[in-house]
């Protein structure tokens, strides 16, 4: 009996073991996989276009640590899992921020988050000119709350009733706001720390 509780024991260790090791890589809400799907070739090659893997390795630590700092090995995580875990491919474009900004976009698009990748890359000379910055500083400095491009739906305008957003003024998760002068404002725009 004791045998097989230390193997049931070393079997149950060994499953939670893996699942906790691989999950931080390849972990995807239930929307994105709900959305998931094979790219087409059009479609990797024109979302190249948004990718710089040095700034992916950057923000993705975990990615890095399962797959190394190769490119090629980077864009596959990103067109693969990145994509549908709304990862961003470079500083310059968050398809959560594109959306919410882009109101006209989100009402044509809904939830098709290859669709913004594909407008946006075939468009880029658009971004700040006739279209708003897709980041969250530029949403966060225009005082926009920024929902999840899973929060919207094709011929309908603004989130879906009940949608949380993902990034506000007073809560932006990983985004260091900077004033012009390049100090930090913590911990929220408009708020001096204590010691000024």
């Amino acid at each position: 009996m004791k045998r097989v509780t230390k193997f049931l024991s070393l079997a149950i260790a060994v499953v939670l073991s893996v699942s906790v090791f691989t999950v931080n890589a390849n972990a995807m809400s239930a929307a994105g996989e709900a959305h998931r799907r094979v790219l087409t070739a059009e479609e990797v090659t024109t979302i190249y276009k948004t990718f710089n893997a040095k700034v992916y390795a950057k923000m993705y630590p975990d990615v890095v640590k399962e797959l190394g700092e190769d490119e090629m090995a980077l864009y596959t995580h990103f067109v693969t899992f990145g994509i549908w875990e709304q990862r961003q491919p470079s500083e310059a474009f968050n398809v959560n921020a594109y959306a919410t900004l882009n109101p006209d976009l989100s009402e044509k698009f809904g939830d098709d988050i290859v669709a913004y990748y594909m407008y946006y890359a075939n468009h880029m000379a658009e971004s700040g000119t006739t279209r708003s910055m897709p980041t969250y500083n530029y949403a966060i400095w225009h005082d926009t709350n920024v929902y999840s491009v899973y929060d919207f739906t094709a011929g309908q305008k603004g989130p879906n009733k009940g949608a949380v957003a993902v990034c506000t003024r007073n809560y932006h998760p990983g985004i260091v706001i900077r004033n012009a002068d390049g100090k930090e404002i913590w911990p929220s725009v408009g708020i001096k720390p204590a010691d000024e």
